[in-house]
């Protein structure tokens, strides 16, 4: 397998370069509609937690980090349209009526996570591919970070800008509903995007302007015995492909100064490590080779007339048989290797005319001189660097693959790193007193959300493993911190908006989940870890209550009757009902299993999900309970939503509308994602997705259903 493939995760690799088998089809290019593939089925959650969430322990100093994007939205959903602020969701009546909702419209707001390949767009902004998050990034000189995504985007590899002034892009996986091939994508710098598809493609990698005018791109092949092929698509979208000897799974594509096109190949040669070919605008292919060659990867045009390429070498890191290479249009190879050069993915020309290059193995950047001097380049923050490329300040810029962040390095060596405000693995979510929506993040962060998609992260010291948050009595925002092994019992939190963070810990607070506003105007909240109720005062005194009743808590809401009601999470599960005083009383019937979250209901009621029976629950003050199955098997969070209805996040990838009449309506998430916590917020409804597409780093998305004219 390639140097650089295999270090993508392995259902990139087998999955969606060698696994799909199903045949090629399809006419010539026409753009694809539609919502996301098809995703696995969810696993049944067996713990408390919803993922083990390792992160940065002890992160100081408190308040506002990282780089917040210029305003806007930085989701970009089908179908097009203005993407600014909507109606919050209409049909408001009384409770138990459904009104008529208009078709759903999903907005996501995605971090960084594994970024590919880096190029300077037509804006003189940086663009890139967010492989792992299906999503297109884009930051600015100054470090302003923004992503676009489309249900349509399926592990998107590199990327390039078009003669017609947009971006052009390759999707490797299949990204429709009954698709078996992958496709070409184009997104204009204001955010629309157009997909191709076309007989003989199968699962196009790299994409670059032809000397004809048209777009070139690789493609792997999507069969353990297809070879690949060359392809030339239109910026009308009219697909043509080419095979032959002379192709062997190619990489990487670049147009040479003699007016044809120069590709790597990963397979073939004399070692089958690969070999160097060459495609006129005919079709006419010509292969190179040498023993030198070993996993050839990005290939450029040269300040020399030569063609230079990155040789990635083999089974590292160190990377067996890293080297720079250098191809004259003749066909004459030349072979640089250096004590620093492992594991060379990208090279780019640089502003001083020497080739720039990525090293993938060590952390470095290198440089080359087309005589041969080679220079590495460490800094602080460069962690698995991939794709590089000139930029339009006179910098070099370049991903950071295994640190999901973008970098830049001058000509005389000065390292930047730019890292988007997180959105990893967010769990909790709500609004705050501000307007914006608040969330936790996996990776030890509180981030904050402006309806145009305005981000915003918050680290300190003691934030281990937040879960959920609400507003505070006091105005403030709160959370707990599950723990993890430098905090093993956790800790709640107080953030206000201007950034001021406190860490409360104590014998009172335990392995805290769920928080709630209590009728007292202190802060209640549950310990998973030693089966207790907790209480803490806005000014930080806490105080627990145990009882056996109490077993596994998860969720807590303030009821109606002004006692706070808990679920206990397990296969045996309760409903919980706390005094302020302490007096606990439980209720159950045989059909529970695992009741997680709890909502007051617009009927006065207690609403909440139990996970392992697939259903949502119904308790009266009283006590009498009522059990309504869900057919998605894998509700999570419940909310009563602004037009009187119970809101539902399954984590199968759906968001459910639920009457208090039993009517189920339901709304599939786009982005093959899983829906989490859920928050009435500007614009509509917002939820926290934990997984991502192909297992990435999840986001926050808005979900926006507006009344029928």
């Amino acid at each position: 397998m390639h140097a650089r493939l295999s270090r993508w995760p392995l259902a990139w690799a087998a999955g969606t370069v060698i696994a799909l088998t199903a045949p090629v089809g399809g006419a010539a290019a026409a753009p694809w509609g539609g919502t996301g593939s098809p995703r696995p089925a969810a696993p049944e959650p067996a713990a408390i937690m919803p993922l083990a969430m390792a992160g940065r322990a002890g992160i100081t100093p408190s308040g506002p980090t990282g780089i917040t994007p210029p305003s806007g939205p930085t989701g970009i959903t089908p179908p097009s349209g203005p993407t600014g602020i909507t109606p919050p969701l209409a049909a408001r009546g009384r409770a138990g009526r459904a009104g008529s909702l208009a078709a759903p419209r999903f907005t996501r707001f995605a971090g960084i996570f594994i970024p590919h390949k880096i190029i300077t767009g037509p804006d003189g902004a940086m663009w890139f591919t967010d492989m792992q998050n299906d999503a297109i990034g884009r930051i600015t000189t100054t470090g302003q970070a923004r992503t676009f995504s489309d249900p349509r985007i399926a592990l998107p590899a590199t990327i390039t800008v078009g003669p017609d002034g947009a971006l052009w892009f390759t999707n490797v996986y299949p990204g429709v509903r009954g698709a078996t091939t992958g496709s070409i994508g184009r997104l204009t710098p204001a955010g629309h995007f157009t997909f191709f598809s076309g007989q003989g493609m199968q699962a196009p990698y790299d994409i670059t302007v032809g000397p004809d005018g048209a777009l070139w791109f690789t493609d792997f092949g999507n069969t353990a015995t297809s070879h690949g092929l060359i392809g030339r698509i239109t910026t009308a979208g009219k697909v043509t492909t080419f095979t032959g000897p002379n192709i062997d799974e190619p990489v990487e594509i670049v147009t040479g100064p003699d007016g044809a096109l120069w590709y790597t190949n990963q397979k073939g040669g004399p070692n089958g490590s690969g070999f160097i070919g060459r495609i006129t605008t005919k079709g006419a292919t010509t292969s190179y080779t040498a023993v030198s060659v070993k996993s050839p990867d990005q290939i450029i045009r040269g300040p020399d007339g030569a063609l230079w390429f990155a040789n990635a070498g083999q089974n590292g890191p160190p990377y067996a048989g890293s080297s720079i290479g250098r191809i004259t249009t003749k066909g004459a190879i030349s072979d640089f290797t250096a004590p620093g050069i492992d594991g060379p993915f990208g090279i780019a020309e640089g502003p001083d005319k020497a080739l720039w290059f990525t090293n993938f193995g060590n952390n470095t950047i290198g440089r080359i001189t087309t005589s041969g001097q080679v220079t590495s380049h460490p800094g602080t923050g460069i962690n698995g660097p991939d794709g590089i490329t000139a930029g339009p300040d006179g910098a070099l810029w370049f991903t950071n693959r295994l640190g999901n962040t973008i970098g830049r390095i001058t000509t005389g060596g000065a390292v930047s790193i730019f890292t988007e405000p997180d959105i990893l693995a967010a769990t909790g979510i709500t609004t705050g007193p501000d307007g914006a929506v608040w969330f936790t993040g996996g990776d030890n962060t509180i981030g904050r959300i402006t309806a145009d998609g305005q981000v915003t992260s918050f680290t300190g010291r003691g934030i281990a493993d937040p879960i959920w948050i609400t507003t505070g009595p006091d105005g403030a925002l709160w959370f707990t911190s599950f723990g993890n092994n430098q905090h093993p019992h956790g800790s709640i939190g107080r953030l206000t908006t201007a950034g001021q963070l406190r860490i409360f810990t104590g014998p009172a607070i335990n392995g805290p989940a769920d928080i709630t506003t209590g009728p007292d105007g202190a802060l209640w909240y549950t310990n998973a870890g030693d089966n207790s109720i907790g209480r803490i005062t806005v000014s930080g005194t806490a105080t627990e209550f145990k009882n056996p009743k109490i077993f596994k808590p998860t969720g807590i809401v303030t009821g109606p009757d002004g006692a706070l009601w808990f679920t206990n999470f397990s296969t045996t599960g309760s409903i919980g009902r706390i005094t302020t005083s302490g007096t606990v009383t439980t209720f159950t019937r045989p059909a529970m299993d695992g009741p997680s979250s709890i909502t007051v209901g617009p009927d006065k009621a207690l609403w909440f999900t139990d996970l392992f029976s697939g259903s949502i629950g119904r308790i009266t003050t009283g006590g009498t309970i009522t059990i309504y199955r869900e057919r998605r098997g894998g509700p999570e969070d419940i909310m009563t939503g602004p037009d009187h209805n119970l809101w539902i996040t399954d984590i199968s990838g759906t968001i459910a509308r639920l009457t208090p009449a039993g009517r189920f309506t339901y709304y599939t998430v786009p982005y093959k994602d899983e829906p989490w916590d859920l928050a009435s917020g500007p614009g509509g409804l917002w939820f926290t997705d934990i997984q991502g597409p192909f297992g990435g780093a999840g986001a926050v998305e808005r979900l926006t259903i507006a009344a029928r004219a």
